[in-house]
Parts: structure tokens; sequence; C-alpha cells
């Protein structure tokens, strides 16, 4: 393990150390390029997170940085101060369809498809517990976006609202 990682930092020494963004261009093309006004800078956002896990019905600030990665593919990196969020998108030209899929610091983990880049649905998972998730996702302006969030299991489910501004 020690050589593998040994190894690693040589190359990029070697190569010289560029973000994946550089790596690839910071443009996406094609099916992907109506995400392109998501890039450059941080994103204010105001989320309304249901009452839920013995916690009362709260508003969160999070943060959210939107970059291009490898395969023309976008990442987006979510955080608050209790909560720390990473998702990527992308679409399938085999299949046809968006996609997108996620991890947090609370365990969670998911994966959901899209026929137009809006509405997502997909499964959600912390531990043994699954959940079906509905997204939709809202481009107002360069400046504005939206989220609408519905998670149902359990014989429950939870609405997540949030809006963005830069």
């Amino acid at each position: 393990m020690r050589i593998l990682l040994v190894s690693i930092l040589a190359i990029v020494a070697l190569i010289g150390h560029s973000s994946p963004a550089q790596a690839q261009g910071s443009v996406l093309s094609g099916e992907m390029a109506y995400a392109n006004s998501l890039m450059g800078g941080s994103w204010n956002c105001t989320t309304a997170v249901p009452a839920m896990m013995g916690h009362p019905a709260h508003t969160d600030q999070v943060t959210v940085a939107f970059d291009v990665v490898p395969g023309n593919v976008f990442h987006d990196h979510v955080a608050s101060s209790t909560y720390v969020g990473d998702d990527y998108f992308g679409y399938s030209s085999k299949m046809k369809v968006y996609w997108s899929t996620s991890a947090d610091n609370q365990g969670g983990h998911g994966f959901a498809t899209s026929t137009d880049a809006k509405t997502y649905t997909g499964t959600s998972a912390m531990g043994s517990t699954n959940m079906n998730i509905t997204s939709t996702y809202g481009i107002a302006s360069a400046s504005s976006i939206s989220l609408h969030q519905v998670v149902s299991g359990n014989r429950e489910q939870q609405v997540f609202d949030s809006h963005c501004t830069r």
C-alpha cells in the first residue's frame, strides 16, 4: 500500500497537479451542456428541512460548488455546519438517460435517473433503510436555482425545498 501511494505521489509530481476540471476542460458538451451556467463560483442555498429523526423542522444554510470532471460529467459539493455531500451528474448515450449518484457524511448514498435532466427518480439508502426519492431541479436564471425533493419510505414522506442564489 505504501509503495502504491508513493508511486501515485511521484506521478502527480512529474505531471504537475491540475484539477479534474482543468484536465477535462471547464465546458460541458452535448446532452450535458445545459449545466454550464452552474459552473464558476459558490451558490448560497436555503433549505427547508422537515422534522425527522427526532429533530424539529428547520431551515439550513448550505453552500454548493459545481465543477466539471472527466467524462462530460459535473460534480457538486454541498456543505453546511452539519452536512456534507457530493453528487455527480452525467448522461448515458447508450441508455439515453441522465443519471445522478450521491454520497454524504451521514452514510447516505443514492442513484437516480431522468429522461429530461429536470426530474430524477431513484433510491437513496442509509444503512439498511432504503427510500424512494424524486428530485426536481429548476434553473430560473444564471443566478437562481431550486431543488424540490420528495423522499418516501417506511410509510413516511419527507419534503425538502431548496433555493440557491449567487
